[in-house]
């Protein structure tokens, strides 16, 4: 019988799997420490990539953030919606291994932080000192007169308005000779007007008419303005047997008499009247009244016909004059006489008729007119028929006088408008009818101003540089017209920019120191007011102007911005970042320094024609509540447009001062002195100056300016 042996159920309890085990166990902690090893070494490293990984993304977040405050900046508050969000991302990536977490990092914003200054530096001398405010004011008649340049606009009686006429000047007969003699015709404005010491102005036949606009017209006794004859032209005589006279020239032009064994008179002109009729069958007719409140020229008498040689000629109409001013002062004579018919050449031969009087016309709202003045405006005889057995001609109608005023003293005489008398001889014709005369008190005007012109004032010297300008005040009557006012100031008496055109208007009662014409620093200070209206009746008026200014007791400061957006990390492994935004640039700084990962928007550049500097600055001013974030989630950056202000367009000031404190000055000094020495300026022209807080960068003007173009935004940021 063979005996089994029995199985041992107790494995664990037997030798050879106690040996099992032992090598399993012995096997896992190899690898447990291996791993361990591996994972000591290699979690570090990875969460060093992550953490680098995170700093790059962290400087594209506050590249983004830059380019979102610059877009803010360009739209310049165009959209009420100019602004955006940025998200950044506080921590690294998670190493995918239990237990290992991201460390968080910190922002913070604060407002007050990393100033950004630009003064204009003042001598110890040039300083004003602490005073009180001080005013600039301009509201007489001399004041408003000192203005350098007045383009349809006059000063008169203490205000400025829109002048009613383009003024050549002033018109001065007799004024340094006696007797002086003038012609002249056509349409003129002048600012004033005076004929003097028995002076003489002629009108021009070549138009036969003169208009006269101005401010104040004076003609003293004893001077005279003289248009007799120079109207439309008389018709000639027949030649020879058989030819008629020619008619005259003209609406109310007198008609040629007829050829025949005696040769008959031409028709007389008519204008204020009729004109006579030429003397026997044949005679010319005589012309027709015509003309109303318009100001015209006499017409021509008719020619005589002719028989043997030739008929008499008719004589020309008289002229027109226009006298229309503000205020007129007349005491000598205005003649605008139609000239006589003239008699024919031989016996038989026909006369002329006489050409009518012309037109006068004094308009103004004050008028005086003294009691030696004459105004005359006459018909011509016709001339005398030949005893022989030619027969005269007709007499001229007299002319149109008119007188329209809203004051003063305009007598009834002697104030002429006679007919031209009948011509004397064998047969005379008949005589023209009176003339007209007009006095009304009424002045219509038909040209009252311009649609526009402007008062650009002296140069006021505020007599330092420390000057800070404050208000600009005036005082003007509408008339529901339109005003404007424009104000600058510069370095020098010179001021030559900016334009008047590139000015922003000004509102009354604003202060002009945030204009971008207007600097504090600048010691001379000039406005100009642009008045403008669509109703030719009426004009806005000035009438006073004060702009106020105090003194700095130093430098004065043209403007200053703040606040900073700071990043910093927290990290295991990789090199600790901060990463900032601050004046428009971003800076990212370790412990072995730093650089600019985003330059501000600062130019610095050489004017090519004098080497001055040349400055644009857009500056930007962080507002909003101090705020200090620390997490490892993402986070925002709120930022909205708040204001924007253009200080400095292409403004020149002596000398100017960049002021920056910062925690970053190596950065910034470092960035100035790239910038200068790429822009090609003399090394005489700026100093840069480094501390541990602060970056100082002079510019020098070196008497021709440094060119500044300096623009401020403020953004409030939310986080």
């Amino acid at each position: 019988m063979t005996l089994k042996k029995r199985k041992n159920k107790h494995f664990l309890h037997a030798e050879d799997a106690q040996s099992t085990v032992i090598g399993f166990v012995m096997i896992i902690g190899v690898l447990i420490a291996a791993s361990s090893i591996y994972f000591a070494a290699q979690v570090p490293e990875w969460t060093e990539v992550y953490e680098s990984l995170h700093t790059a993304e962290s400087a594209d977040d506050f590249s983004e953030l830059k380019a979102l405050i610059d877009g803010i900046v360009l739209k310049r508050g165009e959209s009420e919606l100019a602004g955006g969000v940025i998200p950044i991302k506080m921590a690294p990536d998670k190493v995918p291994i239990i237990g290992m977490s991201p460390s968080g990092s910190n922002l913070v914003f604060n407002p007050e932080a990393e100033k950004f200054e630009l003064v204009v530096p003042v001598p110890a001398e040039g300083g004003g000192g602490e005073g009180g405010t001080e005013t600039w004011v301009q509201n007489t008649t001399s004041d408003f007169n000192a203005a350098i340049k007045l383009i349809n606009v006059d000063t008169a009686s203490d205000m400025v308005k829109i002048s009613k006429f383009t003024p050549e000047g002033d018109l001065e007969l007799g004024v340094d000779e006696i007797n002086e003699i003038r012609v002249l015709d056509g349409e003129h404005d002048y600012d004033r007007v005076v004929i003097k010491n028995n002076s003489i102005l002629y009108v021009s036949s070549a138009t036969g008419t003169l208009k006269i606009y101005a401010n104040s017209i004076i003609v003293e006794s004893g001077s005279k303005i003289i248009a007799d004859g120079v109207g439309f032209s008389g018709g000639d005589g027949g030649k020879g047997a058989g030819e008629n006279g020619e008619d005259g020239v003209g609406v109310g032009a007198g008609k040629g008499g007829a050829a025949g064994t005696k040769g008959k008179g031409g028709g007389g002109a008519g204008y204020g009247g009729d004109g006579g009729d030429g003397a026997g069958d044949g005679g010319g007719a005589g012309g027709i009244t015509y003309g109303s409140l318009t100001i015209q020229m006499g017409s021509g008498g008719g020619g005589g016909g002719g028989k043997n040689v030739e008929g008499g000629a008719g004589g020309n109409g008289g002229g027109a004059i226009l006298l229309d001013a503000e205020q007129i002062n007349f005491a000598g004579i205005i003649s605008a006489n139609g000239e006589d018919g003239l008699s024919g050449s031989h016996n038989n031969d026909g006369a002329g008729g006489g050409g009518s009087g012309g037109g006068i016309m004094i308009r103004g709202k004050e008028v005086t007119i003294s009691g030696s003045a004459v105004l005359s405006a006459t018909g011509g005889d016709g001339g005398n028929g030949d005893t022989g057995g030619g027969t005269g001609g007709g007499g001229g109608a007299g002319g149109r006088i008119k007188v329209f005023y809203e004051s003063g003293s305009v007598p009834l005489t002697p104030i002429l408008a006679e007919p031209g008398g009948d011509a004397s001889g064998e047969e005379g014709g008949a005589g023209g009818e009176a003339g007209v005369y007009v006095y009304e008190e009424e002045y219509a005007s038909p040209i009252m101003q311009h649609s526009s012109g402007y008062l650009t004032s002296a140069v006021h010297d505020t007599t330092s540089d420390s000057v800070c300008y404050g208000e600009m005040t005036w005082d003007a009557t509408l008339n529901d017209q339109t005003f404007v006012m424009k104000v600058r100031t510069g370095m020098s008496e010179d001021i030559a920019s900016p334009d008047w055109e590139n000015c922003p208007e000004v509102s009354n009662g604003s202060d002009i120191s945030d204009l971008s014409s207007v600097s504090d620093g600048h010691r001379y200070v000039q406005y100009r007011a642009e008045l403008s209206t669509d109703n030719l009746a009426e004009t806005p008026v000035l009438h006073a102007v004060k702009i106020n200014y105090s003194f700095a007791a130093g430098s004065p400061t043209l403007a200053n911005s703040s606040g900073s957006i700071k990043f910093k990390t927290n990290y295991l492994y990789y090199p600790n970042q901060e990463i900032v935004y601050e004046h428009s640039a971003v800076i990212k700084y370790q412990r072995e320094g730093g650089f600019m990962l985003q330059p501000p928007s600062i130019s610095i550049t050489k004017d090519e024609e004098s080497g001055i500097p040349k400055i644009g600055i857009s500056t930007v001013d962080l507002t909003g509540a101090n705020y200090s974030y620390s997490s490892s989630t993402t986070t925002s950056v709120k930022n909205r447009f708040k204001s924007y202000t253009l200080l400095a367009d292409g403004l020149k000031y002596p000398n100017l001062t960049i002021n920056v404190t910062t925690d970053y000055p190596s950065v910034w000094g470092n960035w100035f002195n790239k910038t200068l020495e790429e822009s090609g300026l003399d090394a005489s022209y700026f100093d840069v100056n480094v501390t541990d807080v602060n970056v100082e960068v002079k510019f020098y003007g070196k008497g021709d300016g440094v060119e500044l173009y300096f623009e401020k935004t403020a953004v409030e940021v939310e986080i």
